[in-house]
């Protein structure tokens, strides 16, 4: 006989939930890609052509706009830990932020601005991808 803890230990599992493999995933793949950010950044600011939101060196960006590119990342990692069957809205959202961002960029910085486009089509393809790892709901029956 299994020996299964009580019902009120168990973590319910709602539809539309990540299981915990895609959670892992998910928030794996959202680091990545704010890392990818991260290494855009520095290597703008090394060439000397920085993008928008950082600004150059005797100019730097306002504070709140160096971070706005990380918000999708960290949006769609804290919704995969907290409401994980919210993870789609959170990347979609998380893509057109950074969609945004590369189109803006392409005058001042194109080559910086394709890899934030090429990070924003990552988005969507990781988040497309979650989908396959929502829970379903199970009819018992006929």
């Amino acid at each position: 006989m299994l020996l299964l803890p009580p019902p009120s230990l168990i973590e319910p599992a709602q539809v539309g939930s990540l299981t915990r493999g895609w959670k892992i995933a998910v928030i794996f793949t959202h680091l990545a890609i704010a890392g990818a950010l991260l290494v855009l950044a520095i290597s703008s600011r090394v060439v000397g052509k920085p993008t928008w939101w950082l600004g150059y060196e005797a100019d730097p960006a306002f504070f709140l706009l160096l971070v706005l590119p990380f918000l999708g990342p960290i949006v769609v990692i804290i919704t995969t830990v907290r409401i994980s069957r919210l993870v789609p809205l959170a990347g979609i959202a998380s893509t057109v932020l950074l969609a945004v961002t590369g189109v803006v960029d392409i005058s001042r910085t194109p080559g910086v601005a394709l890899g934030e486009l090429v990070l924003a089509g990552c988005t969507a393809v990781a988040t497309i991808a979650a989908l396959a790892g929502r829970r379903r709901s199970v009819k018992v029956g006929l």
